[in-house]
């Protein structure tokens, strides 16, 4: 009951650390949109092997693991700094098309296929006052993912896997 009540609030929270964003609402795009939902808890793997799966389309609150607990599908570019978290998780992709990583902290995102990163489209920052801190686009086949994220100083972060919209 707790894990759920974090989730609900932790992109609240988020918003709120900026004094700011007090009182501004939030303009979202209509692939954003449903950051606004209540983000479902879950516990990444701390090895590539099976990792629970995060759904296209809902928000997630990911429990991270310390640095030196974590095996790693591929090792990231950016060198982990000290006392950081990681951990990964899976997600199925239905069909061809670009997808979006939204992340409400600074973390390194690797979306990682037959053992190799891929490159991303993009790179750029959330709405204002959304919570969310970094969006990185992807050009997807359909198949399963591996989402891999690295030198989080946070040990839990909301993550959403945007579809492509129609």
């Amino acid at each position: 009951m707790v894990a759920v009540m974090m989730a609900l609030v932790a992109p609240a929270r988020a918003q709120m650390a900026d004094p700011s964003c007090k009182g501004v609402a939030v303009e979202w795009p209509a692939d954003l949109k449903a950051w606004g939902l209540a983000a479902v808890p879950v516990t990444a793997a701390t090895t590539p092997g099976g990792p629970p799966a995060l759904m296209p389309g809902t928000p997630a609150r990911v429990t991270l693991a310390a640095k030196e607990g974590v095996t790693l599908a591929v090792t990231p570019p950016k060198p982990a700094g000290e006392k950081t978290y990681a951990g990964i998780v899976a997600f199925t992709v239905p069909a061809a098309g670009p997808y979006r990583i939204a992340i409400d902290g600074a973390a390194w995102i690797d979306v990682v296929a037959d053992g190799k990163s891929l490159d991303s489209t993009s790179h750029k920052h959330g709405p204002n006052c959304s919570g969310i801190h970094k969006v990185v686009d992807f050009g997807l086949a359909a198949g399963t993912y591996q989402l891999q994220l690295t030198n989080s100083r946070a040990s839990t972060v909301t993550v959403l896997v945007v579809p492509p919209q129609s």
